[in-house]
């Protein structure tokens, strides 16, 4: 298959996808590259990918360490506005933006099988619209996020790399975090959800000569019951990706341009008021250009700023504004 007729292929099974309706993003959710080794020890090298996961795997005995910073900004609603809205009966919070500092540690248990666990540190900002006397106010929550451990098996490697995923998200986070005054902030501000979740899904890859490759992957990630009763609805979630390095993959240094599709739709809320959130679910889809700088065999670095070129979501909520992912791997 050439890679204009792989690429269309994909991208349509995005825009398809997207009609679905029902997401929204939030940090922790959207980047894949903690499960993207640099270089596949069997296999030569790998291409770079930042928020599509990759079907390619480390190799027994290889590890890697990585960091990665995750912000996201959103476009409030004026708290006069909010407070109006909570007044008639909408589900919003204020919310400003989400950011996220997450360590991950990476073992390839077998040569097609590798493991991930990924701990992140999480802060929310918000704007207090449920207090008169608070209305108006900045809030923040920060603490120690949700744990993942996510393992990686590939399944088929002649021509094409497939791969299946499964991973679990533990309740580590911080869920009785309190605001200003004094009460808990809602479970969606919260930097943890108190829940467990399931993740499972499948990625494919192809690389068409040392210069270009292309990735995709879909992922269904069931969400349990949290904290304060909230069950946050399930996400569907599809990424695309194609990486042109500079230099022939496996020469270092070595820069790959990145361009990225990101399209996540997600079921409603429930709360223990209402079995269905109205305001809550919609879809997203994001435009995710890129750079990866693969600075020696064992060192890498990486660079995305997704932003929205889609949004349709339920009811009355923030929208997100733009996104912007950076980190480090380093490569055993």
């Amino acid at each position: 298959m050439s890679l204009s007729r792989f690429f269309s292929a994909v991208l349509l099974a995005a825009v398809i996808g997207s009609a679905a309706a029902a997401p929204r993003v939030e940090a922790c959710d959207t980047c894949a590259c903690a499960f993207n080794p640099k270089k596949a020890k069997s296999g030569g090298a790998s291409s770079a990918f930042i928020t599509t996961p990759t079907a390619s795997t480390m190799g027994k005995g290889s590890a890697s360490v990585g960091f990665l910073f995750e912000h996201q900004r959103y476009n409030k609603i004026p708290a006069a506005d909010a407070h109006a809205l909570h007044h008639a009966g909408h589900d919003v919070h204020g919310k400003n933006h989400e950011e996220s500092y997450q360590l991950s540690l990476g073992y390839g248990l077998l040569d097609n099988l590798d493991v991930f666990l990924v701990a992140p540190v999480v802060s929310r900002s918000s704007t207090e619209i449920h207090s008169h006397s608070g209305l108006g106010a900045d809030e923040r929550a920060t603490g120690i996020g949700d744990a993942r451990l996510v393992g990686k098996y590939r399944l088929w490697d002649q021509g094409a790399d497939a791969a299946l995923l499964l991973g679990v998200k533990a309740p580590t986070g911080e869920t009785s975090d309190k605001s200003g005054t004094g009460g808990k902030f809602e479970p969606e501000l919260q930097p943890g959800s108190g829940a467990w979740d399931v993740q499972t899904g499948f990625a494919i890859s192809k690389g068409f000569n040392r210069y270009i490759s292309a990735s995709g992957a879909f992922q269904y990630i069931y969400r349990g019951e949290g904290a304060q009763e909230f069950d946050a609805g399930d996400l569907f979630r599809f990424d695309v990706g194609i990486s042109h390095a500079l230099r022939p993959l496996g020469e270092y240094p070595n820069a790959s341009l990145v361009l990225e599709l990101h399209n996540q739709w997600a079921l409603r809320d429930r709360s223990r008021e209402s079995d269905s959130v109205l305001d809550s679910g919609g879809t997203t889809i994001l435009l995710s250009p890129g750079i990866s700088a693969d600075l020696t065999p064992n060192v890498s670095a990486f660079f995305a700023l997704p932003f929205p070129v889609y949004q349709n979501l339920g009811g009355q909520h923030e929208e997100l504004d733009y996104e912007a992912i950076a980190g480090f791997s380093l490569h055993f």
